[in-house]
């Protein structure tokens, strides 16, 4: 369970107690010595589940059940607590996420599950990935694209290399994804023929480049989560921040971390 509090009071050797419930940390004398909140609100839940990743696909397979059966949604799942939608404009970056929620578009620090169109995976993660598959039991792919390259052991690869190169590709094949061989050269240049505009997409390492659209690094267990129910849990970052800073020179300056969109424009109001 990650838990983000000040440690400045804290010294090595310390025995403490952590109250997650109240959010305090309790010295042995009985002295609060820091608080903290748990964010996002559904951590316990993951820590009950074992994970993100198996609370996300336990919750979709209730949803799914529950549906079929004709039953309203389950209660026994913590609701996230997003940011209250405001009166302010919306701008690109934040539309193609929303878009692929079903909504308008998604405030920073939203927590969603963003459809995901595009999913690459790279050869030093993948079989890490293609472990986490064999032990979920995943027949088929649901994203739309599901990509594995091996430009980063072609080259020179090591005796396991070959192995995997002679393993892999069929693996993922057989799930319907797109698996490149070795020397057919680096993901970025396939993966970016490829792309749909206005879509979100991930991948491990580098391979989130994505020249449009909107793309969000993973590790093997996202790129797991990702490839096999199209979804990708994210608490939205800041998209996109402006801001003046009135001096002599009355400098301005724009920051757009983590996202890629070559459609950014920004309007009046907005």
């Amino acid at each position: 369970m990650p838990l983000r509090m000040d440690v400045s009071n804290l010294n090595m050797g310390d025995v403490i107690t952590i109250n997650t419930a109240k959010g305090e940390v309790i010295n042995e004398a009985g002295d609060v010595v820091s608080t903290f909140e748990i964010k996002p609100n559904t951590v316990s839940d993951e820590f009950q589940a074992g994970g993100r990743i198996p609370l996300i696909i336990g919750r979709s397979l209730t949803e799914q059940a529950r549906a079929a059966l004709g039953l309203e949604d389950a209660d026994i799942f913590t609701k996230p607590e997003n940011p209250t939608p405001n009166r302010s404009g919306l701008h690109q970056a934040q539309k193609m996420v929303g878009r692929a929620c079903g909504v308008d578009g998604i405030l920073p620090g939203t927590a969603c599950e963003p459809l995901m169109t595009t999913v690459g995976s790279q050869d030093t993660t993948g079989p890490m990935t293609a472990d986490e598959i064999k032990e979920l039991a995943c027949l088929k792919f649901k994203s739309p694209l599901v990509m594995q390259s091996f430009c980063h052991t072609a080259a020179y690869p090591k005796p396991a290399d070959v192995k995997m190169h002679a393993t892999l590709p069929k693996f993922i094949s057989d799930r319907e994804g797109v698996a490149l061989k070795p020397g057919d050269g680096v993901i970025h240049s396939w993966l970016n023929r490829l792309l749909v505009p206005d879509t979100v997409g991930t991948g491990g390492d580098s391979h989130t480049r994505f020249p449009i659209g909107i793309s969000f690094p993973a590790g093997s267990g996202w790129l797991l989560l990702a490839g096999l129910s199209a979804l990708c849990l994210l608490i939205c970052p800041n998209l996109f921040w402006c801001g003046s800073r009135e001096s002599s020179t009355k400098e301005s300056r724009c920051v757009m971390p983590l996202m890629r969109s070559p459609t950014m424009r920004l309007k009046k109001g907005c």
